[in-house]
């Protein structure tokens, strides 16, 4: 099968959850087709971005700086999001660098970044590898979508096109 089975979680019958790393030149690949294909779910689902998050330095403060810029600017997330793959894939930064989360923020036109991350509290970094676990994700970018099932761009061998359809074809299939 071209998809994982997990035990279901009824709290995310209307969502998918896509999994992401800020160092996976994979997720970086696929952001923005799956940010556009997320636009076109049905009426009551919703896509979630969510950072790889593991009990590690790095990916602590790499999703903290992600839901710091959510609460900033939602709007400018994925420019935020953009510039950060690009700081630390291609310029090399560190994800446990705060000048990289700065220097992403002011690319996106984030003024109030500083902000956003004194809303940040140990839950909101907490939730993401409590999902990472339940949903046993071990390949980014991982779409976990209805509380159900898992994808990867493995299951279609790296082809995108056929990624975006399995992914709508896995949410008729939760409907």
């Amino acid at each position: 099968m071209p998809f994982r089975e997990v035990p279901s979680r009824s709290s995310d019958a209307k969502k998918v959850f896509c999994f992401f790393s800020f160092t996976c030149p994979v997720s970086a690949g696929y952001h923005a087709s799956i940010a556009q294909w997320g636009e076109s779910l049905p009426r009551g689902w919703q896509l979630e971005f969510v950072p790889v998050t593991l009990p590690e330095r790095e990916t602590i403060i790499a999703s903290r700086a992600y839901f710091a810029a959510m609460h900033a600017d939602p709007a400018k997330i994925y420019d935020f999001v953009g510039a950060a793959y690009s700081l630390i894939q291609q310029q090399g930064m560190r994800q446990d660098d705060a000048q990289t989360w700065d220097r992403a923020a002011k690319m996106a036109g984030i003024t109030r970044f500083a902000a956003g991350w004194q809303k940040v509290s140990s839950g909101a970094v907490k939730k993401p590898y409590e999902d990472l676990l339940a949903y046993d994700v071990s390949a980014t970018p991982s779409l976990a979508i209805g509380g159900r099932y898992v994808i990867t761009p493995d299951d279609t061998n790296g082809d995108k096109d056929l990624f975006i359809q399995l992914a709508s074809a896995m949410v008729s299939k939760s409907m």
